[in-house]
């Protein structure tokens, strides 16, 4: 192969990279200036990228299974720009970005609050045993994390903006 024809593919492939991630730099600042503009406040779901997108590769002793197809599930991830744009949108909208916690969102009716893992039929159906509210899982779930109404850990209603299972705090001036 000709030195020439390997370096023209190479910088071909690297115009069309450099092409797709201002493509994509492009959307986020448009989509998070619209979302800044139109709404007083916008809640995203908190979720670790970072954790998400580990390599299943594992060790010697212990390899990891499906590498594949996790590989192509993290560049999946990695390439909708999720975490750039809630990094913008913070940016953009100071103070009016919350990030809930996504704990139990996909299992809790936002019809009635009813929180069980029997709510969730299969990855797209969700029907609450308690009320009988039905529809798709994801759309489920963003309106419970479009209300705010996360679960922590213990189960308890998360108040957004305060710690659950805390006293309140008072004003020095109260005391």
């Amino acid at each position: 192969m000709d030195l020439g024809v390997a370096v023209s593919a190479a910088l071909s492939f690297a115009r069309l990279k450099a092409r797709e991630h201002d493509r994509r730099k492009n959307w986020v600042e448009q989509v998070s200036t619209d979302l800044a503009r139109r709404f007083d406040i916008v809640r995203v779901e908190n979720s670790d990228i970072r954790s998400m997108t580990r390599s299943a590769k594992g060790t010697m002793d212990c390899p990891g299974r499906n590498v594949r197809q996790k590989a192509g599930l993290n560049r999946g991830i990695l390439a909708n720009g999720r975490g750039r744009l809630v990094v913008r949108l913070e940016q953009k909208a100071r103070g009016r970005v919350e990030r809930v916690v996504a704990t139990g969102t996909s299992q809790r009716c936002s019809a009635c609050g009813h929180t069980t893992p029997e709510n969730r039929k299969s990855q797209a159906v969700f029907r609450c045993v308690a009320c009988g509210y039905a529809c798709n899982a994801d759309i489920n779930a963003a309106r419970t994390i479009a209300a705010g109404r996360a679960v922590t850990a213990r189960g308890a209603l998360q108040p957004l903006g305060g710690a659950v299972n805390r006293e309140p705090r008072h004003a020095a001036s109260a005391l």
